[in-house]
């Protein structure tokens, strides 16, 4: 549910029922930032568990939230801090059965590809994927996950539920150029394309599909428009989304871009970023439950693109749900693929319905 105000929240938390195994997740609008030390605080007073993360936005119908907070309750039977490499439970795995994953980490970390490949070679396929990268409408990376004990940056929090879901993802990005081999790249940083500069070579392809001269001061007014695709084996994009340049003019993405493989530079159209988010809504709704809830992460850079008409994508997803939609603008979208492995996203829409 969602909360417009501190005082809203605890008076909710005040008057709910929790059992030593229930936790709250919640998930903060940036603008209510300043008041995360305070929830900890009253939480802890309270003895209430909990569990979440710093947004862009709050995805609540068809609203986009800057402010507040959304609350929800699960009986999760593990949660927890995720540092790269560093994962410890006890927990067998492999006897879970319809279990979902929710994932919130850090969306500005250099470590996302380790984090989440920490995860996955502890839950491996035993469990379904859902979340997205916590973080700042500025872009600035600064502390963004929380629970009892404080705020946190450069980590996940991953918390299991026993819960079945349907989880499905789309972007409606299409090719441009390409494609293009990684020749030099470190985590989330591409160096070279084809052996030559990757700048150089964004900014050729970029310059004379725009008819403009590209410069670094404004990298990422132009860059949101454009991101990469790396391509898979059956010619699909897995996206990534150039957001700054680095002081040797190298590209800064979101998460991370590998050694050797071939990307795309891509475009869109605000026709076929919302012709993706019907798709999923639509899928979603044939497998729905009796009783379920729906969860969405939406980039913010896809948001950002597509400015006043964003709020008409919500509206588009609520249309097929029978219960209202909560969710957030991510930094980056976690969910699992056909095959059940983690993938990160981004510049893409993630919606999931967990089974009640």
């Amino acid at each position: 549910m969602y909360l417009e105000t501190l005082h809203k929240l605890k008076e909710k938390i005040d008057k709910m029922a929790l059992t030593e195994k229930d936790e709250l997740l919640i998930l903060v609008g940036d603008k209510s930032c300043d008041e995360v030390n305070e929830i900890i605080e009253f939480c802890n007073e309270k003895n209430v568990k909990i569990f979440g993360g710093i947004y862009s936005g709050l995805l609540v119908g068809d609203k986009c939230h800057s402010e507040g907070f959304i609350m929800q309750k699960y009986t999760p039977v593990y949660t927890s801090v995720i540092l790269p490499y560093m994962m410890r439970c006890n927990l067998d795995f492999t006897k879970l059965k319809n279990a979902t994953a929710l994932v919130l980490v850090d969306g500005l970390s250099s470590q996302m590809k380790a984090l989440a490949d920490t995860i996955y070679k502890k839950l491996d396929k035993n469990v379904k994927y859902i979340g997205g990268g916590a973080g700042f409408y500025s872009l600035e990376h600064k502390p963004c996950l929380f629970n009892n004990k404080g705020v946190f940056k450069d980590a996940m929090i991953v918390s299991i539920i026993e819960a079945n879901s349907v989880i499905e993802v789309e972007h409606g990005w299409h090719k441009l150029a390409g494609p293009f081999r990684v020749t030099d790249s470190l985590d989330n940083i591409l160096r070279t394309l084809d052996y030559d500069h990757a700048f150089e070579v964004y900014k050729h392809v970029i310059e004379d599909e725009a008819n403009l001269t590209l410069f670094k001061s404004d990298f990422f007014e132009f860059a949101k428009d454009y991101p990469f695709g790396i391509i898979r084996d059956d010619k699909s994009h897995i996206v990534r989304d150039p957001i700054a340049l680095n002081e040797n003019s190298e590209i800064i993405n979101v998460a991370n871009i590998p050694m050797d493989c071939e990307v795309d530079i891509l475009k869109g159209d605000i026709d076929s970023l919302m012709a993706a988010s019907i798709k999923i809504s639509r899928r979603c709704a044939r497998q729905k439950f009796e009783n379920y809830r729906p969860l969405l992460f939406d980039c913010i850079s896809r948001a950002m693109f597509m400015n006043d008409r964003f709020e008409d994508e919500l509206e588009n997803i609520q249309q097929y749900m029978d219960v209202e939609v909560e969710g957030a603008l991510s930094i980056g979208e976690v969910s699992s693929i056909k095959d059940g492995t983690l993938q990160i996203h981004n510049k893409s829409t993630v919606l999931g319905l967990l089974q009640l």
